[in-house]
């Protein structure tokens, strides 16, 4: 055991070459910043601070920890030194040129390396051991070893030097790949002993389940040798392995390389520190995994989805929230707020619904009609549906599903109109059935009229001879008879469905019989009818019946826009090269805005009130026009009125409809 201790490394290291290093040490002077304000920087501010120094100069500047409430940190503001939240700032203070790691995280070390300047230089955790050993030997008392009880234990045995409540496996070797010293947890973690280690070389010594075979560390990679070049240029090497266990399972851990030099500047040892991160790395990896697919569906829905912070803050804005607003995510994410598209009034409503029971399960909010700005100012309909967020029983913020639910409104009001004038097709359809009854009823008893007139007639002819006054009125009678029986003719022709009966037929006559059906009605009482309709024109092969309803369906709707008062103006000619009948119906009325000219033959399209117009539709009319191989098309000018266009060809053209 004499042996054993005589051998302590760290010991014979600070004790043959402390007085050197201190030499040399001694006309530099060291502006320090300390990462991690535990127990150990409260340690070394008090020692600083109680012990003058006149080898070793060295000034604590600043002070970063995470914790504010962390004893070095607290001790440093106390002094009056500078502290923080970030080590970047640090970087800051004038004449820094050294960095002292206290936190023992790789990652910190790792960052701190990629980060810091390089006229500064740096000690991670397990380097300080140097500066340790020579406040050990500044202050030459034991009362260092209690103030860093935590972190070192200085004992007479060679595993006490280094830190035995570290997690980390920690072995310092010879540049020959000799042991020279291991922790605790390095003997306790590969079932080892100090008789079994010290002074062995490091590829000599059994692992255990924790290697497949000894020092073969990635298929027998070497660190020291792999990576003594980047050892020597930054002082540090650190990195994640992974190697397969003698179970055949892979593995991670995580292995830092620190160098340890002489009074020369030789590296004479490198301090390993490593530790089996297997499980870490296996959660990190699942936990990306489940990250990446949440973000995968969280941009993939249609729905806008955000999430937001307390205040309001945008910390989640998808890709359906952009197509939804017009906000770029990116910009929204950096500096946007709630307010930007929501009214914060009944968000406010909205989040104290969320966190009372009275409108659905405590914390969430059942679907809720709302509407949002986009980046024009568009109001948009959405329902909304949301949730407050709560971690280890504190809120911390809520998210938001917005559906756009314009297209949803608009198929309802679709749908309303398609019933409405379902429905009322039906009543027509009725109204037609019971109109085609009542004029045969109408059209017997007219019948039996004409034919006692005509006798009648006749008996006053032959015993009147000379009073003509008794024949006119009878005369009157039949014509009034004979104009009622071709109203009520006029009126079953309408009614009859008649598609596929086609016949020949003066056009102007189709005219006149259209309008004789309407003339005499209120609608068309202040309507000026004016007829220009060529006389020398063809006769025109269609099924009339169909044809009176696209002309019966147009002037109503010529007096509807005029609202009873106004010139409709109908035009027939026929184009005799293209043997086409080219009709225009016209009117004064208030037009039909550019909007709205590509809706109008949409089907149960109307811009009438509901309760009123023919239940024909403009959509009908098109498609009986298309029938007999014809078109429409409309020209109008809102305040100009509106001028429909039909052509027909002479001889039916059968035309199917698409």
């Amino acid at each position: 055991m004499e042996n054993k201790l005589d051998k302590n490394p760290f010991a014979r290291m600070i004790r043959e070459t402390g007085s050197s290093i201190r030499k040399d040490l001694s006309d530099i002077y060291f502006k320090a910043g300390i990462v991690g304000g535990g127990k150990i920087c409260y340690s070394i501010l008090k020692i600083l601070e109680e012990i003058p120094f006149t080898r070793l100069k060295m000034e604590i500047a600043g002070v970063v920890d995470i914790n504010p409430d962390a004893p070095g940190i607290t001790l440093a503001r106390e002094k009056g030194l500078f502290t923080s939240n970030d080590y970047h700032d640090l970087f800051k203070i004038e004449g820094l040129n050294l960095i002292i790691e206290l936190t023992g995280s790789l990652e910190v070390v790792k960052s701190i390396v990629d980060a810091k300047p390089t006229y500064i230089s740096f000690l991670d955790h397990f380097a300080s051991l140097l500066l340790w050993g020579l406040l050990q030997n500044e202050v030459e008392t034991e009362s260092l070893e209690k103030k860093f009880g935590n972190y070192i234990s200085w004992m007479s045995k060679k595993s006490k030097l280094i830190p035995d409540y570290l997690p980390y496996r920690i072995m310092v070797v010879n540049m020959d790949k000799s042991i020279e010293t291991v922790n605790k947890t390095f003997l306790d973690g590969y079932h080892l002993t100090e008789d079994n280690t010290y002074g062995r070389h490091c590829y000599e010594i059994d692992f255990g389940p924790h290697r497949n075979r000894p020092c073969a560390r990635a298929n027998g990679r070497c660190y020291v040798d792999e990576y003594m070049d980047e050892i020597r240029e930054k002082g540090i090497y650190s990195t994640i392995e992974e190697y397969v266990d003698a179970d055949n399972r892979s593995r991670f851990e995580v292995v830092t390389l620190t160098p340890i030099y002489n009074d020369k500047g030789e590296i004479v040892q490198i301090l390993e520190a490593s530790r089996d991160v297997t499980e870490k790395v296996r959660l990190e990896q699942e936990a990306l995994k489940s990250n990446t697919f949440l973000q995968n569906v969280i941009q993939s829905t249609v729905d806008g989805i955000i999430v937001v912070n307390q205040k309001g803050k945008i910390l989640l804005f998808n890709e359906g929230m952009e197509r939804l607003t017009g906000f770029k995510a990116e910009e929204m994410v950096k500096h946007g707020h709630i307010s930007s598209f929501c009214d914060m009034d009944t968000a406010r409503e909205n989040l104290i619904k969320m966190r009372s029971s009275n409108y659905g399960p405590k914390g969430k909010l059942n679907p809720t009609n709302w509407s949002i700005k986009t980046i024009t100012g568009e109001e948009i309909p959405v329902t909304l549906s949301a949730s407050i967020i709560v971690i280890d029983g504190k809120e911390v913020g809520s998210v938001g599903v917005f559906t756009d639910m314009r297209e949803i409104l608009e198929m309802r009001r679709n749908l309303e109109e398609a019933h409405f004038q379902l429905v009322r097709s039906e009543k027509i359809a009725s109204i037609g059935r019971m109109a085609a009854g009542v004029a045969h009823e109408i059209n017997n008893p007219l019948s039996g009229i004409m034919i006692y007139a005509e006798l009648i007639k006749k008996n006053l002819m032959l015993l009147e001879s000379e009073n003509s006054q008794n024949i006119e009125d009878i005369q009157e009678i039949i014509d009034q008879t004979l104009r009622c029986k071709k109203i009520v003719s006029d009126l079953l022709e309408f009614s009859r469905q008649t598609v596929g009966k086609f016949s020949s037929f003066n056009i102007a006559i189709l005219i006149d019989k259209s309008l004789n059906l309407l003339i005499n009605q209120p609608l068309f009482q202040n309507v000026d009818i004016i007829k220009e309709i060529d006389a020398n024109m063809p006769s025109i092969a269609a099924d009339m019946g169909q044809l009176q309803q696209v002309f019966t369906n147009l002037f109503i709707n010529a007096a509807d826009a005029m609202e009873g008062k106004g010139q409709l103006k109908i035009n027939v000619r026929f184009d005799w090269k293209r043997e086409y009948f080219i009709i225009k119906v016209a009117d004064t009325g208030p037009g039909i805005p550019d909007d709205l000219k590509e809706k109008i033959f949409e089907i149960f399209f109307t811009t009438k009130p509901v309760g009123k117009g023919t239940g024909l539709g403009l959509s009908i009319t098109k498609n009986i026009l298309q029938l007999h191989g014809g078109s429409i098309m409309v020209d109008s000018e809102p305040g100009k009125g509106t001028v429909f266009t039909i052509e027909l060809p002479m001889g039916f053209v059968d035309q199917q409809k698409e």
